[in-house]
């Protein structure tokens, strides 16, 4: 499993950049652990581009559209993403496995000639890392249960697991609720009202 050490540390700077985009029908999270399959020629040229220069991409949860086929419309907010592993199956499929690195807001998109989508993006500020409360500890708990299940991959950092933000955003990415309810929480900068709508997800599930 993926560790920290194996991702840059600190943000990086807030000024515009220009980065392929990867539609998704999931949210992406900062220290979230993404595989993917890839197998369209264009994903494919677009990451051996992105492994060659030592870049990331950004990914976002799809608005209108599919992951395959013809471009997707995403939203304006994502998770600049890098790349900490590949494998090239005998069958062309290409298997990489990324981090969530940090926040981005898509200033604007542009549809390139071979179906990728382009980018202008702002880096944003990752949320302070305010260390979790006494009363606040069940939702550790409920992480830790949630991180028995077999299809549940939580990045290996032992020291995160005391930051609130950290706990907030895993629970999110795993619980059972909506993909645009987890894209409301990663649009969100401030960490108190996001405390709020994770128990707001909470009590929904009761």
């Amino acid at each position: 499993m993926p560790s920290v050490d194996n991702a840059h540390k600190g943000n990086k700077d807030s000024e515009n950049c220009v980065f392929p985009v990867f539609p998704l029908q999931r949210v992406v999270f900062p220290d979230s652990v993404l595989r993917l399959q890839i197998f369209e020629q264009r994903y494919l040229d677009m990451i051996a581009r992105q492994l060659s220069s030592s870049e990331g991409f950004v990914t976002c949860l799809i608005k209108k559209g599919n992951e395959t086929g013809v471009v997707a419309t995403p939203f304006t907010y994502g998770t600049y993403v890098e790349i900490v592993d590949f494998d090239q199956k005998d069958n062309g499929i290409l298997l990489i496995t990324c981090l969530g690195r940090q926040r981005v807001k898509l200033n604007s998109c542009s549809s390139l000639p071979d179906n990728l989508l382009s980018a202008n993006v702002s880096f944003l500020d990752n949320l302070p890392q305010e260390s979790i409360t006494e009363h606040q500890s069940e939702l550790i708990d409920l992480l830790t249960d949630l991180g028995k299940h077999p299809q549940v991959e939580i990045l290996e950092a032992p020291e995160r697991w005391q930051h609130m933000d950290f706990i907030v955003e895993r629970l999110t990415e795993f619980l059972p609720v909506s993909e645009p309810q987890k894209q409301a929480l990663l649009e969100e900068s401030q960490l108190e009202t996001r405390i709020a709508m994770l128990y707001q997800m909470l009590a929904w599930l009761k």
